[in-house]
């Protein structure tokens, strides 16, 4: 992939979080997280020797779901359940980033959330790049990103009586060179 080296820094406005999780054996339930963060620094000669830092706040959770008030009620249960009140940041940063393509990748680093940490894949694929005028002319790169966890060994266990343990994890993102 021909892009400059560096460091580069996510674009919040062109990134989305979102998480699915099975609900009582039926559908998959689609949620997101508003407030995110990450940093790269890229070697696009040697991807082994790049870094990812990423980080959602917990609190940031958003179902669409309201209550008879009109309130995020759920959503603050969410944010609980994931260990919020502790701390809210949930946090990713890579122990390892290897090529399994042309424009694929698997991102492997810790995930600490709900006070514990434990190792995360993410499957990886560079979607393009491009200059921007918009951006004071930096480079700019998307990427799309997809894995899944099992929400116990991270000991968020509540409502396990009408949830799967899996939740799938979907990734979009910009990154912008600073």
């Amino acid at each position: 992939v021909d892009v400059p080296a560096g460091d580069y820094q996510l674009d919040q406005r062109h990134a989305s979080v979102i998480f699915r999780i099975r609900h009582a054996g039926l559908a998959w339930f689609t949620a997101r997280f508003d407030t995110k963060e990450a940093s790269l620094t890229l070697d696009p000669a040697d991807p082994t020797r790049s870094r990812l830092r990423a980080s959602i706040d917990a609190t940031s959770v958003n179902t669409g779901v309201l209550n008879a008030q009109g309130e995020r009620a759920f959503d603050r249960s969410i944010a609980r359940a994931l260990g919020a009140d502790a701390s809210a940041a949930i946090a990713f940063v890579s122990t390892s980033i290897e090529r399994t393509g042309e424009h694929t990748g698997r991102i492997i680093g810790d995930l600490t959330m709900n006070g514990q940490t434990h190792p995360m894949t993410l499957d990886a694929t560079f979607d393009g790049s491009a200059v921007d005028p918009l951006r004071r002319g930096a480079t700019v790169l998307g990427f799309s990103a997809h894995g899944s966890i099992n929400r116990s060994d991270w000991g968020v266990t509540e409502w396990r009586a009408f949830t799967g343990d899996e939740v799938q994890i979907v990734i979009e993102a910009e990154l912008a060179r600073t």
